[in-house]
Order: C-alpha cells, then sequence, then structure tokens
C-alpha cells in the first residue's frame, strides 16, 4: 500500500512538473513568436492583444482542447473563414502564415489559455484613437467602455 501511494505521489509531481515546463516553453514560444504582432503596446495595433484573443477563443469553444486546436488550426493556416477574431481581421487583415510548427503552436495555444493576461490598456486607447481618426464611432465608444471598465 505505502509503495503505491508512493509510486502515485511520484507521478503526479513528474506530471505536474512536465506540465509546468510546457507552460514555460509556451510562454517563451510566444514571446519570440507572436509578440511581435500582438504586442497590446504597439500604436498603431498589428494584431489583437493577447486578451483578447483567449476571451473571442474561450468564448467560441467547448473545453481547453477545443481551444487549444482552434487556435493551432487558424495559426497553422490563417484564412478569414477560419477566423475567430472578426473585428481584427476587418481592420487588420488575415495574419500571415509564420510557418510554425504544429507542436509549438500547441504549446502557445495552451499557454494561452491557461494564462491570466492583463486588460490591453494601451491598445484599447490607441484603438480609440484610430476608430475615431475613421469615424468609427460604434469601435470607439465599445473600446472606450473597455478601458473605462478595467483600466481606470
Amino acid at each position: 500500500m505505502k509503495k503505491a501511494l508512493l509510486l502515485a505521489i511520484i507521478m503526479l509531481l513528474t506530471t505536474t512538473a512536465r506540465a509546468a515546463d510546457n507552460l514555460n516553453e509556451g510562454k517563451q514560444l510566444l514571446q519570440d513568436n507572436c509578440m511581435g504582432c500582438h504586442n497590446a503596446e504597439l500604436d498603431p495595433p498589428m494584431g489583437p492583444p493577447m486578451f483578447a484573443v483567449q476571451k473571442r477563443y474561450k468564448m467560441a469553444t467547448s473545453d481547453r482542447n477545443d481551444f487549444i486546436n482552434q487556435l493551432t488550426v487558424f495559426t497553422l493556416h490563417p484564412s478569414e473563414d477560419r477566423a475567430v477574431m472578426i473585428n481584427a481581421v476587418e481592420l487588420l487583415g488575415v495574419m500571415p502564415d509564420i510557418g510554425a510548427d504544429e507542436a509549438d503552436v500547441r504549446k502557445i495555444a495552451a499557454y494561452i489559455h491557461d494564462t491570466t493576461f492583463a486588460p490591453p490598456c494601451a491598445h484599447w486607447q490607441a484603438s480609440i484613437k484610430a476608430a475615431r481618426a475613421r469615424g468609427d464611432m460604434r469601435h470607439a465608444k465599445k473600446d472606450q467602455m473597455m478601458y473605462n471598465r478595467m483600466c481606470k
């Protein structure tokens, strides 16, 4: 009985350590491959911030595996018909094919799903400015509301 309990504890610790390694790797892969465009501080924005990517994909999927699968498919084969981020595609176009490895994208997607991202306050400010400049008051009001709610 004691040996079985000890073995179970060792297996649990090993699994937990592996999961932490994968999340750390996903974080580094995200930094290296995605944040050049998805950085919430960019003005003008080049891509939606990860806060928004996470929110939209969680709304569009049923669970963690579905989230990872849908984000992976879109990232590997970006197209307008696969897009979940409809407003981002309308404003910025479809992201380019970055030639990523599927295993790496799955780690990135898992990290995005499991991480808490700070509200993209600078992104909303840049987006408000850009929406007003193009006369899109609906978008400006929506982003102003989000900024007021999450950043003030």
